[in-house]
């Protein structure tokens, strides 16, 4: 998201922020024998070596893991919702790199396993005011595909009777050279044979980055805000059929770093806050830095609560 922007909505927002959500309506049994689990989901990290970014990764890492390891909140594995580093669009490849490695050297810490999402920020030079040539090596998705993403940006996972599916809502301008928030059609006609394969009655969680819905902005700015193409994914008019057609109970993503949910028939749609908060700058609009823990259960039911790490903001 523009930092003129999200800077702009964090000084001037109203008391929107919940801190516990429920889905309750049960759903037909997931799988038999299935027990409930929890993941841990952490988004818009946005690692950097200023303002103890780095220092900041690392602390929440360690909440994480007290997390993960408590037995009432005992969490199998972590799903990252994108902008795992601070920028990748307008820095040269070295300092890309740079924010990488200390990416990497954080998450070493994680004693559970790690499922990642793109973001916009992880992507090479797809800006107007780029600074890597397009015939460098890593230039666009390649790092991520490669390090992160199996070879891949999108992908999906079976767990405890829930299916899993990681999307990647970063789309290109070819007339500005800019991102845009849109799942491309040959990432809709893998998503489309994914879901026929799970079918219509298995629990489904989506996560993206760019969200697919919000409200946030008009709250603030009024209902007569005019989103750009930036800010949500804006194709999502296209297939949110096929979403309806099968069991899709939670869309998670990040981008604007706050902490909101809608719901739309029986699909909840969560922003999950933001481990940088306001780019390690402090709190989004009282909302601390921290994390999403999820509860899933063999009905189809899941609860939804957030977990600040007690980050102190560094001058």
């Amino acid at each position: 998201m523009n930092r003129r922007k999200l800077l702009h909505l964090a000084a001037g927002a109203t008391g929107l922020a919940s801190r516990s959500l429920s889905a309750a309506q049960p759903e037909p049994a997931a799988a038999a024998g299935s027990a409930p689990f929890r993941f841990l989901f952490g988004t818009d990290i946005h690692v950097q070596p200023e303002r103890g970014g780095i220092d900041g990764w690392k602390q929440c890492v360690a909440r994480m893991n007290a997390v993960a390891a408590a037995p009432e909140t005992k969490a199998d594995f972590l799903i990252t919702g994108g902008d795992l580093i601070m920028d990748a669009l307008e820095v040269g490849i070295d300092r890309a790199r740079l924010e990488w490695s200390l990416f990497d050297e954080g998450l070493k810490g994680l004693a559970i396993p790690a499922h990642h999402t793109i973001g916009n920020h992880d992507v090479v030079g797809w800006s107007s005011k780029a600074v890597v040539d397009p015939g460098e090596q890593d230039y666009g998705k390649k790092i991520f595909a490669d390090r992160y993403g199996q070879g891949r940006t999108y992908r999906s996972f079976d767990h405890g009777g829930w299916h899993f599916v990681l999307l990647d809502s970063i789309g290109r301008d070819a007339a500005t050279g800019d991102y845009v928030g849109r799942i491309d059609d040959d990432q809709l006609a893998w998503l489309e044979a994914d879901l026929a394969k799970t079918g219509r009655t298995t629990p489904i969680i989506l996560v993206t980055h760019i969200p697919f819905y919000s409200v946030w902005h008009q709250v603030i700015k009024g209902p007569a805000f005019h989103l750009d193409a930036k800010a949500l994914v804006a194709n999502v008019f296209e297939f949110r059929r096929l979403l309806e057609a099968h069991n899709v109970k939670l869309v998670l993503s990040g981008h604007g770093h706050v902490l909101e949910t809608i719901e739309l028939g029986r699909t909840r749609y969560i922003q999950g806050g933001a481990v940088s908060g306001l780019w390690w700058k402090g709190p989004v609009h009282g909302n601390p830095e921290g994390f999403g823990l999820v509860e899933c259960r063999p009905d189809g039911s899941f609860d939804f609560t957030y977990h600040s790490f007690d980050w102190k903001v560094r001058h």
